[in-house]
């Protein structure tokens, strides 16, 4: 069974997982190498040059993004696929002929589904074999058809593809539901600033009630409890918090005024889970 990544489903992968601890960068589950002992990471070279432009977007320290750019070039150069170009360049024109809006298009969710058809036409995988991970809902919705008219696989979400690792064995179900939450922190552009504000204040010399509302705002911001954190921001001991730290007022602000479609869909996928995916506790 191949699994074919773009880009952002890669990053996802290695920056959810990234943790630094005194100035040492480690991967807590590293699943990309678990996923690579049971099934077949494959890409197209396309995602490889993506990777290399956009892997540092959302990390904050240069030990992450040294730490992150070896990985890419240790591991991640063995997931990429020197294609024939001729074959490559017959099924780019297909999906380009088949899909008008990707006519002056070139980026790696075009390539992948070329890839998809590549393998399966010229490199005889054998049909339903290869499934398109990605996150992209405009990309699911491009080439869904496409992939069942041509039975070549599937097009499954991040977190479809940690769910089947859980039935392999590979991780476990609540791993799993770590993995969400964590995804969903890494889908806001605020969520990251906002918290390590928060730490750096409770550093600061504070009243009991003034760290009692902190610790809240901290939870409530965490658990994306946002209409909790409304009322946080308009407790009357915020005065007194936001005089200690003026950029606190206004990320509490960004964050709740985020545009938070990803992270919605992720929680209704979260949702759906919990209730209907089977797991050993509910049986």
């Amino acid at each position: 069974m191949n699994f074919i990544l773009d880009t952002c489903t890669i990053n996802n992968l290695l920056q959810v997982d990234l943790f630094l601890e005194d100035n040492e960068c480690f991967l807590e589950y590293n699943y990309l190498q678990r996923i690579q002992k049971k099934f077949s990471i494959k890409i197209p070279p396309k995602i490889y040059e993506e990777l290399k432009n956009t892997f540092s977007k959302n990390l904050n320290t240069g030990n992450e993004k040294k730490f992150i750019q070896n990985y890419i070039s240790r591991y991640i150069c063995n997931y990429v696929d020197s294609v024939d170009e001729s074959d490559f360049e017959s099924s780019l024109n297909f999906i380009k002929v088949t899909h008008p809006k990707y006519v002056n298009e070139d980026n790696g969710e075009l390539h992948l589904a070329a890839y998809a058809l590549y393998l399966n036409r010229y490199q005889d995988t054998l049909a339903f074999q290869t499934h398109f991970i990605t996150d992209d809902d405009e990309a699911i919705d491009d080439f869904k058809g496409t992939f069942k008219l041509n039975f070549l696989g599937d097009i499954l979400t991040t977190i479809d593809l940690l769910l089947l690792m859980s039935i392999y064995g590979i991780i476990s179900f609540l791993e799993v539901l770590d993995f969400a939450l964590n995804l969903k922190r890494q889908y806001s552009q605020v969520y990251n600033k906002l918290i390590n504000e928060i730490k750096v204040l409770q550093k600061k010399e504070l009243t009991p009630q003034e760290s009692g509302l902190l610790s809240r705002i901290y939870n409530n911001a965490n658990d994306f409890n946002l209409e909790a954190l409304e009322v946080d921001k308009n407790h009357k001991i915020f005065v007194k918090i936001k005089q200690k730290n003026r950029n606190i007022e206004n990320l509490i602000g960004e964050f709740l005024t985020e545009d938070f479609k990803k992270v919605k869909i992720l929680e209704k996928k979260i949702s759906e889970i919990k209730s209907q995916y089977w797991d050993l506790s509910k049986v």
